[in-house]
């Protein structure tokens, strides 16, 4: 049989020994936005930093003193929040799945192993803190990553509240509908919108978005020794390569488009992560509740805001990206119910369309299934979320069956395989 772990102190020092490395994976898994930006470190609770309004003006000299302005500082405020990730594990369960062999036939459970498990554990958590970034929205009473603090979509909107962006600000442009056809005149409005003071800028759009632009520019027959080789489009054309295209991980969906210079304008505070000095947080390893379970427990501090949104350093633009494939995914592809004879038992399934333009027939087969609708409208399976289909099963034998979405028109044929089990 496998060995197994000794959860004592040892484990503990494991926790303290490769803390370093558990508490770099935050760092690592959301460099493709950070590498953009400034980065705040060991920011624990605010920081408020002063921006000079330096919008007063030479005027002809007179002997008289009147001045025009008090040159009032404007505060803009970097908060980062408390956030935390705990969970508990069998080791001995996950090798087995990993290696897909008896227990007595894989490697024996080491410390290392666990150490391991962790830090893969560190990595996929801290990969979700990439869309809280650009669009989360912070709600202290939900367990859901995105609620962890406010993104940077969240900040805009509030700010469009407060008018401090918007037309009369002058660093705001309302695009309308955004696609294939019209990417690269949309991207040059923004572009011509701009301060002139904002002379060389990133452009932060969504991979959609980026997508639509690069195909823009191909139908438009510009020279493609101007494209990479694989054929992205770097610079917005027509700026002389000063308006870099940057998309990063999580920003779908966000509905905004902004023009500043992140390195200088978008920031993130961050402590308790990294490496060395800044690996100030929290990483333990310990003895479950339960004997075969190892415990973990890490926190850090994270969130983000704009320096200024004074428009010769910032200008963003509202989108509705209007997508020109026609599919449609569904949650499952095999479910299976278990139920006493004669008891009912349902099961939910999910069903999402994308620009479906007609009604989707759901049809069941197999003795004792039942779905709750016959038909989908295409206006439900396209909109956010779909529309859930709950399958029922009551019977008094095992049963197999199937459940067919079809749509001839928009060429949609899925499949779910039903099994039903009576349990003794």
């Amino acid at each position: 049989m496998v060995s197994k772990i000794q959860l004592n102190q040892a484990l503990a020092e494991s926790g303290t020994r490769y803390r370093e490395t558990a508490l770099a994976m935050p760092v690592v898994m959301i460099h493709d936005s950070i590498q953009h930006m400034m980065v705040v470190n060991q920011l624990r609770g605010k920081e408020i930093q002063g921006i000079i309004d330096e919008s007063g003006n030479y005027k002809p000299y007179k002997t008289p003193w009147n001045p025009s302005d008090a040159a009032p500082i404007k505060a803009c405020v970097l908060e980062t929040k408390h956030l935390q990730y705990e969970s508990e594990f069998d080791p001995e369960s996950l090798l087995k799945t990993i290696y897909g062999k008896p227990a007595d036939k894989i490697p024996m459970i080491t410390q290392d192993m666990v150490k391991k498990i962790a830090v893969a554990k560190m990595a996929a958590i801290s990969e979700n803190l990439c869309p809280c970034i650009w669009k989360g929205v912070e709600d202290e009473d939900s367990t859901d990553t995105l609620s962890n603090f406010n993104g940077f979509s969240t900040i805009t909107r509030q700010l469009r509240s407060e008018g401090m962006i918007g037309l009369t600000a002058g660093n705001y442009v309302q695009l309308g509908a955004y696609n294939k056809y019209n990417a690269g005149v949309k991207l040059q409005i923004i572009w011509e919108h701009r301060d002139e003071h904002l002379k060389k800028a990133d452009m932060f759009l969504e991979e959609k978005a980026l997508t639509y632009y690069n195909k823009w520019y191909l139908d438009q027959n510009y020279n493609n020794a101007n494209m990479n080789t694989d054929g992205v489009q770097k610079y917005l054309i027509n700026t002389e390569k000063q308006c870099r295209l940057v998309s990063c991980y999580g920003m779908e969906g966000m509905g905004f488009i902004y023009l500043t210079d992140g390195k200088k304008n978008m920031r993130i505070g961050i402590d308790g992560v990294g490496t060395g000095e800044n690996a100030t947080g929290d990483f333990i390893l310990r003895n479950g509740n339960n004997v075969k379970t190892v415990q973990m427990f890490t926190d850090c501090w994270m969130g983000v805001n704009f320096t200024t949104v004074d428009k010769r350093f910032f200008s963003c633009a509202s989108y509705t990206i209007e997508k020109d494939s026609v599919y449609a995914t569904i949650s499952e592809e095999e479910v299976s119910i278990t139920t006493a004879s004669g008891v009912a038992k349902s099961v939910e399934i999910g069903f999402q369309g994308y620009n479906l333009t007609t009604a989707t027939t759901v049809i069941i087969s197999g003795t004792g299934f039942s779905a709750d609708v016959e038909s989908i409208s295409a206006s439900d399976a396209n909109a956010e979320g779909g529309k859930t289909i709950t399958v029922t099963f009551q019977g008094t034998a095992d049963s197999s069956g199937t459940l067919r979405l079809v749509n001839a028109t928009d060429d949609i044929n899925l499949t779910v395989a039903l099994e039903a089990t009576i349990s003794a």
